[in-house]
Order: structure tokens, then C-alpha cells, then sequence
């Protein structure tokens, strides 16, 4: 059985997805640039390939009996290099299949209006134009980022801030997006996408403020708030994440679709399930009074 080639995979989704190929004891091999980190957190389980988008050498041994990648990068000005240059390692390689994490739905339709899905689209232009199966995964807002952050400035007495708080979000649970992935992965037929992932329902912040205060027990303010100006410097991923607020804001991320449901024959999770687990968590990890800090 050959390994499955995961980039990406010391970040927060690259690593769901890594220990879920692991519990069903397939074979993985991860490309990175943080060896020392990869090992700290997979052990001896998962081959390591040192090396770099960059470094045509590097990943052309990462590549070194593989069929199937899980491609994977951070935003940034060399994501459509980066990820082009894996996607042309991989033809001249031989691979079977690539699923490819993309951006959100909303900023690569229709075009023009995010530099990050501007720069998604163009990668899977790239892949549709080889004879190499293919999917792109288009997950919508992740739980773990937009909720966790919001859920931790209220826990810190703050409010539920948001540029339009009557603007929905089909959020979805990174757990679900790392599951679709590995469904994908591993399965004998690949689906037909692009693959628009996201949550069972569209919520927004003044909804999740009331969940919050039923949660707390306790009054959770809303408050709308312009978008902070960027600097003069700002650079790519600063601009790329203010224009996902515009579009958050202008209603683009309140869709909601059946996708994750009809591969995995289980309903997403729900915001409510994440608050839940997440407040849970919260009260584990909580001193008591008698325990001295």
C-alpha cells in the first residue's frame, strides 16, 4: 500500500487530517519545511520529507512512489506557485489522484472580488486541465476560527462584534472538512466537484450572541462595528482576510448545502454542538476556588 503525500500537514486542518488516515491504518508521508515539528507530532508513524513548494528536488522525492496527494497550503502571494508547482510534480510523477483543500465557495464565485480565491480558482483551473483525478474541496467559514475567536472575546466580558450582525454563515466544522477529505482520499470512486462544504444551517452574530447568553446564562451584548483601514504595508493574507469580512458581511457566506451529509451519511455539526463542546472544554479547563492559581 503506498502513502498518501499530505502538504500542509503541521497545520491545524493538515493535522485532523493526518491522524484520521492513521486510525485507519493507511500509509502517510508528509512534505514540510518544519521536519522537527512534523515528528514531535505524528512520532514515528508518518515518513517525513523535508523540503519546499520552492524546491522542485524536494518535492519531486516527496513524490517518490505516491498515487494520491492532499494538497494543502496556507494563504499567501505563492499559493498559486507553490501548489501549481505540487500539481506538476505529481503529473510528471505518475499520481492517481489530488484533493485539493480550496477557498470558500463565495471568494472564488464570481471572480474578482477575493485575491485569495482569485488565486484557489487559478490552481483549479491548473488541475482541470490535466489527466489526473481531481477534486477541489471549497469549505465554507471553519468553526475553529471565526466561532472560537468570537467565543473567546465574549468569555473575556466582551461582545459579539461583527460588520453586519444580521449576515448569515453556513460555518463548518473543521473536524468535518478533515473528514470529507479523507472520505475522498481513500474512496474507489472520486466525486465530481468542486465540493462546497459547509455547516446544516446559516447563523448569524446576533444569533450566536443569543446562544452564547442561553449558554452563559448571562446577557451577551451585539454590537456592529466598520472594519479596521489597513496599513499602507498590509500584505497579502491581511488583505485577503479583510475582504472575507466585506463579503461575510454582504450576506455571501450564508449558504448552506448537503454535501458533507450525502458523502458521509451523517448530518454536519451544528454551531450549537460546537459552542457546546467549546464552553465544556472552557469549564474543564477552568481553576477552582480552592486550587491555588
Amino acid at each position: 500500500m503506498s502513502p498518501i503525500l499530505v502538504t500542509g500537514a503541521t497545520g491545524r486542518l493538515g493535522q485532523l487530517i493526518v491522524e484520521r488516515l492513521l486510525a485507519q491504518r493507511r500509509p502517510v508521508r508528509v512534505l514540510t519545511r518544519r521536519p522537527d515539528t512534523a515528528r514531535k507530532l505524528f512520532g514515528p508513524a508518518v515518513e517525513v520529507a523535508s523540503g519546499a513548494f520552492a524546491d522542485r528536488r524536494s518535492i519531486e522525492t516527496a513524490l517518490l512512489g505516491i498515487a494520491t496527494v492532499l494538497l494543502l497550503s496556507p494563504i499567501g502571494e505563492r499559493l498559486v506557485s507553490d501548489q501549481t508547482a505540487v500539481v506538476d510534480a505529481a503529473q510528471a510523477a505518475g499520481v492517481r489522484r489530488i484533493v485539493k483543500i480550496s477557498g470558500s465557495d463565495w471568494t472564488i464565485e464570481p471572480p474578482g472580488r477575493s485575491i485569495s480565491g482569485d488565486a484557489h480558482a487559478a490552481v483549479e483551473r491548473h488541475l482541470g486541465r490535466l489527466p489526473l483525478e481531481h477534486v477541489s474541496l471549497r469549505p465554507n467559514a471553519w468553526m475553529q476560527v471565526s466561532l472560537a475567536n468570537t467565543l473567546r472575546q465574549v468569555l473575556a466580558g466582551g461582545p459579539v462584534t461583527a460588520v453586519n450582525l444580521d449576515a448569515g454563515v453556513g460555518y463548518i466544522d473543521a473536524h468535518d472538512i478533515a473528514d470529507v477529505a479523507v472520505h475522498l482520499l481513500l474512496a474507489d470512486r472520486i466525486a465530481v466537484g468542486p465540493l462546497n462544504l459547509t455547516g446544516p444551517a446559516a447563523k448569524t452574530p446576533r444569533q450566536i450572541a443569543g446562544l452564547l447568553a442561553t449558554a452563559l446564562g448571562r446577557r451577551v451584548e451585539a454590537v456592529e462595528h466598520q472594519p479596521t483601514p489597513l496599513p499602507p504595508d498590509a500584505g497579502f493574507e491581511q488583505h485577503a482576510v479583510a475582504q472575507f469580512a466585506t463579503l461575510i458581511g454582504a450576506g455571501h457566506a450564508a449558504v448552506t448545502t448537503e454535501v458533507v451529509r450525502s458523502l458521509l451519511a451523517r448530518p454536519p455539526r451544528s454551531v450549537e454542538a460546537f459552542l457546546s463542546d467549546q464552553l465544556s472544554a472552557e469549564a474543564v479547563l477552568a481553576p477552582t476556588a480552592d486550587i491555588a492559581p
